[in-house]
Parts: C-alpha cells; structure tokens; sequence
C-alpha cells in the first residue's frame, strides 16, 4: 500500500508540473496579442501619452505643401497608424475650390498647407474638430479649442532677411520703423503685394503699426525694387544682389542653412505669424482616418520631419533649425484681420502710392 501511495503521489506532482509549464507557455504567447493595439510612443517618435495611433484604410490628402516634406509625412503617418494616404496635389485656392464644387459628394477627406486668410471663405465645407492628443510639448496647447482647422505644421512668420557681407553689425535694421532710413535707399527687396500673399502681409504691417506716410516713405526708399516673385528675393539677397529682404521665415532659414553671409531677423516693433494647417473636409467618406491625419501633425515624428526641412516645429522637445528664434523671444503684433480683408481697398492705395512716385 505504501509503494502505491508513493507512486499516486509522484504521478500527481508530474501532472501538476505539466499543467503549470502548459499555463507559463499559454500566458507567454498570449502576452503580445494584448500588446498588438498598442503603439509605443518612443519607437513611433508621436509622443503623444495614451493616444491611440491605430487605423485602418485610407484617408485622401489634398495637399498645398511642397511633394518632398508631403511625401515624407505621408510616409510617417502610415508607418505610425497603419493608414495609407492618397495624395493630390494643387495650390490652396485650387484646392479650396475643389472642395466646393464637390461639396455633394466629397472626394477628400483633409486639406492641408493653406493659410487661415485663405481658409476663412470656405468654413462652410469643413468640419469643426478639437485635437485631443494635447500633451505639454505642445506650443499653445492651452489655446487649443473646437476650430474649423488645426494649426499643426501650418502658418509662417513675416521677418527680414539681411546680407551681413553688406552690412555692417550696426546697420542691421532691427524694426520695421527702420526701413524708412535713406541708407536703406535702394537695398530693400519686396515682393508685389498685388501678386504675393506674403508681400501683401508686409505691406499690411507697415500700414497698421505706422499708416499709410510711413508706407509711402518706405516705397520711395525701394527705389522701384519691386519682385514680381517672391520665392527669388532671398536667393537675390543672399547673392548680393540685395541688403535686406522682406520675407518668410520659412525661406530664411533656407538660406541661412546654406550660406554663412545671411541673417533672418524679427522685428523688434512686432511680426505676424500666418495661421492654417489642416481642415477636415465637411461629410468627408473617412472622418475619423482625417481627424487621425489632423492630430498626427502635432506628433513628435512630424515636429522632426519639419525640422528636417528647416521649418519651425510646433513642439518644445524638438530643436529649433539653426538662425530660428524660439517663439517667446518674438514679438507679435495685433494684426487686425478684417482691415487685412478689404484687400481691394488696400491695393488701390498701394497703387496710387505706386503711380504717384
């Protein structure tokens, strides 16, 4: 009886051990099937907390970016989430207008790359959206409210571009009020506010912190150097062919990546930054894939694929490209938007300033 009890009981312990290293190699490979719907931050480069970064599908993409920094955002987004973009490219009015004309039955889903000044004439098509992976590294995140589009990698800021082989350190304008000062006479570069959004901005800016005398002076000051494209001024700077430009930060930092003899500089008495970023299409066919897009333009890995370009992340965590300033060292004026809207009426006064001298 003894020896049947011993061998009763050692059968006992070999079917325990069997059943515990059965529920150690079940719960082993159960483990990554409870991971599989999770992103790790870290690896994705989003940094977005509890986010779920995961989708399916597709989302269409109209895009008024430049195809390089598209396409590689693009690439990211899908690597991210798993949802595959359909790009098409055009200009922001173009695209604008496409939306419309297919209001009854929406071929894209987000537009993305046009300004607020643009933007505003078509919230009828968009869809309000509020970004919900909000974490600290955000800029302004506090700010972030329901809105009929999202800032992201939108908007621009208005600064001066400045030859240093040309000038010395002391006659360096810092201010928009020093544009105006005979040793600047014929050194200024600007583009044709009749033509260019970003020219129409500056001119905007010296009529709403000095009226229309100072922006006579400062006409008479160009001496006729009037760029029919705005895009060549900081090339022509850099090159010598002008002292100063009256540019975008987005094409100063272009230059000052590229050459050692170039400087971008923020107004002292205040700038602007342009607004704009992302719109969800109104009754779009994947709303939820373009509200995805829309959030992962405040990710890390878009902050980074920004800066890659020379562009101004929208993040603290990501470092600013070289010749950038961060943005609580710049001044911001209060531009007033509906005086900018009755562009006719500012034209007309630009050309009559134009023709009278």
């Amino acid at each position: 009886m003894k020896k049947l009890a011993v061998i009763f009981l050692a059968l006992l312990l070999v079917l325990s051990m069997i059943s515990c290293t059965s529920n150690t190699e079940q719960t082993k490979t159960q483990e990554p099937e409870t991971q599989v719907s999770k992103t790790d931050p870290e690896e994705t480069s989003a940094d977005s907390g509890e986010f779920n970064w995961k989708g399916s599908g597709t989302v269409t993409v109209y895009s008024a970016n430049a195809s390089d920094i598209s396409e590689d955002t693009f690439a990211a987004f899908t690597a991210l989430t798993g949802v595959k973009v359909e790009p098409v490219y055009g200009g922001g009015g173009e695209l604008l207008n496409r939306v419309a004309a297919e209001a009854e039955n929406p071929l894209g889903d987000i537009v993305i790359g046009v300004t607020s000044d643009v933007l505003a004439s078509f919230t009828e098509y968009f869809q309000p959206y509020k970004i919900e992976s909000v974490e600290p590294h955000i800029i302004g995140q506090e700010k972030l409210e329901e809105s009929y589009w999202t800032e992201g990698a939108g908007g621009n800021i208005m600064v001066f571009l400045v030859n240093t082989d040309l000038l010395a350190e002391e006659d360096i304008p810092t201010k928009w009020a020093d544009l105006v000062d005979e040793k600047y006479f014929g050194k200024i570069a600007m583009g044709d506010p009749t033509a260019s959004s970003s020219a129409y901005i500056h001119l905007n800016i010296m009529q709403q912190l000095y009226g229309w005398d100072f922006v006579e002076k400062f006409y008479k000051n160009l001496d006729g150097k009037i760029i029919g494209s705005s895009s060549t001024i900081p090339k022509a700077t850099a090159d010598g062919e002008f002292a100063i430009a009256l540019t975008i930060e987005n094409y100063g930092a272009d230059y000052v990546k590229a050459a050692d003899n170039v400087r971008v500089i923020y107004p002292e008495d205040g700038t602007m930054r342009t607004a704009g970023g992302s719109v969800i299409i109104k009754n779009c066919k994947n709303p939820e894939n373009a509200k995805l897009f829309a959030e992962f333009t405040y990710s890390k890995a878009a902050a980074e694929i920004l800066v890659s370009y020379n562009r101004r992340p929208n993040r603290t965590d990501v470092e600013l490209p070289k010749g950038l300033a961060p943005f609580e060292s710049i001044k911001f004026m209060d531009y007033d938007y509906e005086k900018a809207a009755d562009r006719e009426t500012n034209l007309e006064k630009w050309t009559e300033i134009v023709t009278s001298n």
